[in-house]
């Protein structure tokens, strides 16, 4: 039996640190189609795949990012299909049943800005292990520079900046959703267990978000499975608060699209 493998991570993207342009909150979007784009879907089913893909129309308004997904998006099924015709003649010649494999790509906007595009990509994929996979990737689009940022580049210092404004508050907050979830589910974890340790950003989706045409106030820490607990934990997304040292910290250039969240 093939192994689910989360092919899907193929999709993310190499960001560079090349310097923002000095003010893109101030400078024209890139939506030389905003009139007329509409959001997208494609819904492909065969007998060896169950394909879906979906965007809102913000993303087709930008033609770069709309070309990259669907290039991304294109270039896995095509693996998926290949790995799912494989699959299918093993089994029928070894006298197993095979399923199809199904694979769900969808994107969500969680900010949006005159500067700054902030995406949720939320995948679902089966490829005949025993459990499915999903996951979810954040991404964040700078309109003037036209390409994707990593959530570091808008901090002076970079990932440095990342650990000292939100380590503290983020484990802290970590590891009481884990406390909470494990004493609901009679789990009690060692003190030892990997699940315990605070994982690093690098292998969280860090999602900024805000009201519609607003600046983002508040930045989600997205662990998937595996990440910050194992598969049966599910997900676990930790909210933190815009604040006035996060707008400090920002880069010149971005502290337009965002603002410290006021006390509810």
């Amino acid at each position: 039996m093939l192994k689910a493998v989360p092919l899907v991570l193929l999709l993310a993207s190499a960001c560079g640190n090349r310097m923002a342009p000095e003010d893109p909150g101030t400078a024209a979007p890139q939506t030389a189609s905003a009139a007329t784009a509409m959001p997208e879907k494609i819904d492909e089913k065969t007998d060896l795949l169950d394909f879906h893909l979906a965007w809102p129309s913000e993303i087709g308004a930008i033609p770069q990012l709309a070309s990259k997904i669907r290039a991304a998006a294109m270039a896995h099924k095509a693996e998926l299909l290949k790995s799912a015709a494989d699959d299918k003649a093993y089994r029928a010649k070894n006298g197993f049943p095979f399923q199809g494999y199904e694979y769900s790509d969808e994107f969500t906007v969680r900010g949006n800005t005159p500067g700054l595009l902030s995406l949720g990509e939320s995948w679902f994929e089966y490829t005949g292990g025993a459990h499915p996979m999903h996951g979810t990737r954040a991404r964040l689009w700078d309109r003037s520079a036209g390409r994707e940022i990593a959530f570091s580049d808008l901090f002076i210092g970079g990932a440095a900046a990342l650990d000292r404004l939100f380590s503290g508050p983020y484990c802290a907050a970590l590891d009481k959703a884990r406390a909470e979830k494990r004493e609901s589910n009679g789990i009690a974890a060692g003190a030892d267990d990997p699940f315990n340790q605070c994982p690093k950003f690098a292998d969280l989706a860090i999602i900024p978000s805000g009201a519609a045409g607003q600046p983002m106030d508040e930045i989600t820490f997205h662990a998937d499975p595996y990440v910050a607990g194992p598969y049966a934990e599910g997900d676990y997304d930790i909210a933190l608060p815009v604040t006035q040292a996060v707008i400090e910290a920002l880069k010149p250039a971005y502290r337009s699209s965002f603002e410290a969240q006021r006390p509810q």
